[in-house]
């Protein structure tokens, strides 16, 4: 089983004009994270918006298990609506729901993402209870037993978090089983970038990000002088899959690297794209396929969830 630990967030999508962006003074294309009245705020600005149980890691796993692969989260969710559809929504998809209750009165962490024109997404987190994850709130019997633990770099901002984080994988490489790490985001990268190296060095196997988080963490230039980097910096890394956008994606394994073209697609919502690419490798990794079945699986995964708003897909995936 592939076990992934992320924030239990609910996203809400609305579809924009590009006027929007200045209008509520939002950051195009990232990620931001915001306080409670912030994210109250925007969902009043949302007037149709669309409700779906998301979170990085969370998209991840939903992807694994329908493809056929077997996968876990844990997360944190407020005992509210929001929390029980969270819960609600990974057992109807056949995950494993590792999922606990925060004690507090926080309520379940919410992403509000405003689409616009060209696809791009642009969204605005308030974590909530998900923020609260600690080591006790690890279900450690399952990351014994997973072969695959993935962690959410964006989970990486609170030290009980971390603590959680270092705990988990150094369970799991006790067991046997492989870490992988997503770098989320630049600003996680920018804001921790010495601590995800020294993470990655000690216990990371697989390392997943585009091109700018990866540019961001190896402060380099260029995506050439990056992968030379890890070549020469990082000798435990299995492999290092880096998402290009449009122009595909590259593998590097054993100092090679393997090149691969994007499927092309219908972009509506870019939405998921990073964490469904990551699912399709994932999945592969657990089915134990060539690099190039991984790949291949992950570039149609991407293509699929950026071909319709949200994160759920409606359409049959082939």
């Amino acid at each position: 089983m592939i076990v992934c630990i992320g924030n239990a967030l609910v996203d809400t999508l609305q579809q924009i004009d590009e006027n929007i962006i200045e209008k509520l003074d939002l950051n195009k294309a990232r990620m931001t994270l915001v306080d409670k009245e912030r994210s109250n705020f925007l969902l009043e600005n949302m007037p149709n918006p669309t409700y779906a149980a998301g979170g990085s890691a969370a998209n991840t796993a939903y992807w694994i298990s329908v493809l056929g692969g077997q996968a876990g989260f844990i997360g944190k969710v407020s005992n509210d609506d929001l929390g029980k559809q969270f819960k609600s929504s990974l057992s109807e998809h056949g995950l494993e729901d590792l999922t606990v209750y925060e004690e507090g009165d926080d309520q379940t962490g919410l992403c509000a993402i405003f689409i616009t024109p060209d696809g791009e997404r642009t969204m605005n987190t308030y974590l909530g209870a998900g923020a609260q994850l600690s080591m006790s709130d690890l279900n450690e019997q399952a990351i014994n037993k997973c072969n695959i633990l993935y962690m959410e770099g964006y989970l990486w901002d609170r030290l009980p978090s971390k603590e959680a984080f270092i705990y988990a994988s150094n369970v799991n490489k006790l067991s046997g089983g492989k870490n992988a790490l997503s770098l989320s985001d630049v600003f996680c990268v920018e804001a921790h970038r010495d601590s995800f190296l020294d993470l990655i060095k000690e216990n990371i196997d697989y390392v997943f990000c585009n091109e700018d988080e990866l540019k961001a963490l190896t402060l380099q230039d260029t995506a050439e002088k990056s992968f030379k980097f890890f070549e020469e910096n990082f000798p435990k890394l299995e492999q290092l899959i880096c998402t290009l956008g449009s122009k595909g994606a590259i593998v590097i394994k054993d100092n090679k690297e393997y090149f691969f073209e994007a499927t092309e697609a219908n972009v509506i919502d870019k939405t998921g794209a990073g964490d469904f690419f990551a699912a399709g490798y994932l999945y592969g990794l657990q089915k134990n396929l060539t690099i190039d079945e991984s790949a291949n699986f992950a570039n149609k995964s991407a293509a699929h969830v950026i071909s319709e708003i949200g994160v759920r897909p409606e359409k049959d995936f082939s």
